[in-house]
């Protein structure tokens, strides 16, 4: 609820330039980034769910606290600070999901999860539209106390997940070149999609002078489009590669700045918004599961980790790059820079390698394991053989 207008309420609330406001909003990422690696090595050693539901709770007392913060500098530290808590969960909640979920139902268990995020999604945005139109503090208030509310529910429904031993002497953050390249390029795509995330309020409310409460509505495309359609693509894409789902994510996201580039009133925006949902759910859910495919278990939790990293990396640079493109050149010229890296990252995700079958729970790594170069391959670890995807 409170992301999507945090440029907004720097800039039209406490009355900051939109290059500064952006600047601000950066640290959200940058907080993000510093989570994923505790938040992983939380999830590994101890209850994902526990941890889950503590940091939901500390992450809503921020937000009910930040309104009353107003000092440049202190809302730099308090932005970073509501995204740690937040963002510390986030490893937690996929690493319950991939170990809950086991082999054979990961898949169906991220898309889930991915439908339950878009199902608040759609209702979020839409509700915040409405009450920063009446007083931006009601945003910081409603998202705070819901955090902690879902974070009481959580913790008394009894649900749990154990962390699992680590089958090695030496553990490490070495999830095998294959998991490392598709980090790169999911980094490099979910930018080009993030981005958007953060321009669509701008330039609605600053570009296109509607009201807040169009964005909750513009963004109602994107979600409500992925609560009503993700389970049957989920169905109709289970059958393919990975790494053809995850490059024609990428090349709908380049497609959708392309359109936009062409119209860029309201109805290139809509337009663009579909392309870039359907491009989503390919993305989110294949790059999950395809780190499940290629990383072992105990390692879960470092993965989603880095995965969390790569999540924030992106998300600290599309607000600057926002910022500066919105005040210094021209949205166009944004348009056509990310339909460019939607390119790049397609031919990237073109080139994973398929995962190796895991061959028992007791038997042989995957590459992801820290495994010597000589156990290898001769591909270094890179098999291409298939697997079918569950």
């Amino acid at each position: 609820m409170v992301f999507p207008f945090l440029v907004l309420y720097f800039h039209r609330t406490l009355n900051l330039d939109l290059d500064t406001a952006a600047g601000i909003v950066a640290f959200y990422g940058i907080g993000s980034g510093c989570a994923a690696p505790l938040g992983g090595w939380l999830a590994d050693r101890f209850d994902a769910v526990r941890v889950l539901a503590a940091t939901m709770a500390t992450a809503g007392l921020f937000l009910v606290f930040f309104p009353w913060v107003r000092q440049p500098i202190l809302l730099m530290l308090g932005t970073f600070c509501i995204a740690l808590a937040y963002d510390l969960a986030r490893p937690s909640s996929l690493t319950a999901l991939a170990r809950l979920g086991g082999e054979s139902q990961s898949r169906d268990a991220f898309t889930v999860n991915y439908l339950a995020i878009n199902i608040g999604m759609s209702i979020g945005p839409i509700l915040g539209g409405y009450l920063a139109l009446r007083d931006y503090r009601y945003l910081f208030w409603f998202d705070g106390a819901s955090s902690i509310l879902a974070a009481g529910v959580l913790w008394a429904s009894g649900t749990r997940c154990p962390a699992v031993e680590a089958t090695t002497v030496r553990p490490d953050w070495n999830i095998g070149r294959s998991g490392f390249r598709m980090l790169f390029w999911f980094a490099l795509s979910l930018w080009v999609f993030m981005t958007m995330f953060t321009a669509t309020p701008i330039y609605l409310v600053e570009v296109l002078h509607r009201p807040e409460s169009w964005v909750g509505w513009v963004w109602l495309v994107n979600t409500g489009l992925v609560v009503f359609t993700t389970v049957h693509v989920n169905h109709w894409t289970r059958e393919k590669p990975l790494s053809l789902q995850l490059c024609a994510a990428a090349l709908l996201f380049s497609v959708g700045y392309a359109v936009l580039l062409v119209s860029s009133r309201i109805y290139g925006l809509v337009a663009c918004m579909i392309f870039l949902t359907v491009g989503e759910m390919l993305l989110f859910t294949n790059a999950n599961t395809y780190l499940r495919a290629v990383v072992a278990d105990h390692k879960m939790g470092r993965a989603m980790a880095l995965l969390s990293m790569a999540s924030s990396l992106a998300l600290a640079c599309s607000t600057p790059v926002v910022g500066y493109f919105f005040t210094a050149r021209t949205p166009r010229e944004l348009w056509a820079i990310l339909s460019l890296a939607g390119l790049v990252a397609a031919w990237g995700y073109y080139g994973l390698p398929a995962p190796e079958p895991r061959v028992s729970p007791e038997g042989p790594t995957l590459e992801g394991e820290g495994s010597s170069p000589a156990d290898e391959g001769p591909n270094g670890g890179d098999s291409v053989r298939e697997i079918p995807v569950v």
